[in-house]
């Protein structure tokens, strides 16, 4: 269970606190999950962030008002504290090679899908998984010789991103202010992008959390996102 003065929480977003939908923009929150997270930030004296790979506007949009400390894009963007700003690292310059490369292989009308994130690029192939070679394939021919970005694949994606970033570092840069600092790090994920901030939280004294089947380097597993609803509500409590 969560130590209410000892552990931060750190939760994914997409596949972890929402079920995962064709068009990003078309998920939808599990019922209550607004509430829950309010009455969480309140019981760890707000150490609880989100850690995704989303835009953190994008987030704030599905989660208003409320406006967790977070990093997004896998730490691309960061916010310290409630209500402040989003810092945001420029891309590597490598990035808009990549976009112009994957423009003149995917275009209108193509299975395969897009999403620019401006820090990274995302080839979605959900809707199209006999895609997912090709995809792949796209992927690795959009930074071939290029320094600075890594391709990584998650559920029904393939992610073009630098290669500096990932959520165990996001973690550790949210870890070292208040109200975060001195406490042990708890991470709920359910992708391969998330693996990092699994083995940070390890190493720095608390666990990591999988959601859903695959193997992990987590030391517990939940079984999906209505089990992840289900142990934060008992949490809450």
């Amino acid at each position: 269970m969560l130590d209410k003065s000892r552990h931060a929480l750190f939760l994914d977003f997409d596949g972890t606190l929402v079920g995962f939908a064709d068009d990003p923009d078309g998920i939808r929150l599990e019922p209550g999950t607004v509430e829950r997270l309010k009455a969480l930030e309140v019981r760890q004296d707000g150490a609880v962030a989100l850690v995704s790979g989303r835009a953190l506007s994008s987030i704030d949009r599905f989660l208003a008002p409320l406006a967790f400390p977070a990093a997004g894009v896998h730490g691309q963007e960061i916010r310290f504290h409630p209500g402040e700003g989003i810092e945001a690292a420029p891309p590597p310059e490598a990035m808009a090679v990549a976009r112009e490369r994957l423009s003149k292989e995917i275009g209108e009308g193509d299975r395969l899908k897009v999403e620019d994130k401006g820090a990274a690029l995302v080839i979605h192939y959900r809707t199209a998984p006999e895609a997912e070679t090709r995809a792949g394939e796209l992927g690795e021919a959009a930074i071939a010789g290029l320094g600075g970005l890594r391709l990584v694949k998650g559920h029904a994606i393939v992610e073009i991103r630098p290669d500096n970033v990932d959520k165990g570092k996001a973690i550790e840069r949210l870890m070292a202010r208040p109200p975060f600092a001195g406490r042990a790090p708890v991470f709920l994920g359910d992708d391969t992008t998330d693996e990092d901030g699994f083995r940070f939280a390890a190493g720095r004294g608390g666990f990591g959390v999988k959601v859903g089947s695959g193997e992990t380097e987590a030391a517990y597993r939940l079984a999906d996102v209505p089990a992840v609803h289900h142990w934060l509500e008992e949490v809450a409590k």
